[in-house]
């Protein structure tokens, strides 16, 4: 979900990246807070919801939930030990502590381990567990309950990357498809898109800078005087990365989905190119 800048990045991933992003931006994502809650929000989630986050992160999308429901319960679960323990820290200062469960581990791991959940959130994660279809069908479709829905964050290309973007991003353009693919890829997967966000340029623009500052702040003011340089000069082709080809390339969409039998999926789909539409018969 971060442009990692390739070639010769020694320590540096996108894991180190986020977890020196502070209180100022916990979204690991382009999202304001905004936006997480009006997402949050449109789930219309009854009494006494339960909430699963794959890939939780620092927690801002759980954590958010479980105080828009005051009588919810969420589990949250990510490969980082450090991810987690702070999620749990800000969890236990807000007062949320009692109704927020954590896990360390492969998502994969925990499939089929808990009770069913009112709402899945998975966002940013789907090409770590396998791509959207695999991950829809079979890891998010499974936790949850009838009438359950899904918040699913996916990046996308705004425009087709050129050579510098590829090489910055270490992907090729194959990677991803373009906005309207990822639609045919979440619908093929059984999923009827009820509600979407594109990130905006200033969305993006918040957290990329959030990142360059904590990298930034990192090596002028914390490291050892022996890496010092190598942190700056990470943090420096990591912003121009940014700014010279990824910046509006890069998108990246969150939706809420409501589950479909494969079969109702074929009708919710998209219209084949050879048939006419309603309006025209």
């Amino acid at each position: 979900m971060i442009p990692e800048v390739t070639g010769g990045s020694g320590p540096f991933t996108d894991e180190v990246i986020w977890n020196r992003l502070d209180g100022t931006h916990l979204p690991i994502g382009p999202f304001s807070d905004t936006t997480v809650e009006r997402l949050i929000r449109s789930a219309r989630l009854g009494p006494s919801p339960r909430i699963l986050d794959i890939g939780c992160g620092l927690g801002a999308w759980i954590l958010r939930a479980l105080e828009l429901h005051p009588d919810a319960r969420g589990v949250g679960i990510d490969v980082s030990q450090g991810h987690v323990e702070r999620a749990v820290a800000d969890a236990e200062c807000r007062g949320l502590g009692e109704r927020f469960t954590a896990h360390v581990g492969d998502a994969w791991e925990f499939n089929g381990r808990f009770d069913e959940f009112d709402l899945v959130i998975c966002v940013g994660l789907s090409d770590a567990l396998g791509g959207t279809g695999k991950a829809l069908r079979e890891l998010i479709r499974p936790q949850l309950r009838d009438g359950g829905l899904i918040l699913l964050g996916e990046p996308f290309w705004e425009r087709t990357p050129d050579e510098a973007t590829e090489r910055a991003l270490g992907i090729p353009a194959e990677y991803h498809t373009d906005l309207d693919g990822v639609y045919d890829m979440v619908m093929a997967g059984g999923g009827l898109p009820i509600d979407a966000h594109v990130s905006t340029p200033t969305e993006w623009d918040e957290y990329m800078w959030a990142c360059v500052r904590a990298l930034a702040e990192w090596g002028l003011d914390e490291a050892p005087p022996e890496r010092k340089a190598e942190i700056l000069r990470f943090m420096a082709d990591y912003r121009d990365a940014w700014l010279r080809g990824v910046r509006g390339t890069l998108g990246f969409t969150t939706l809420l989905l409501r589950p479909l039998p494969l079969q109702l999926s074929v009708l919710t789909g998209r219209r084949p190119g050879w048939a006419a539409a309603p309006w025209m018969r």
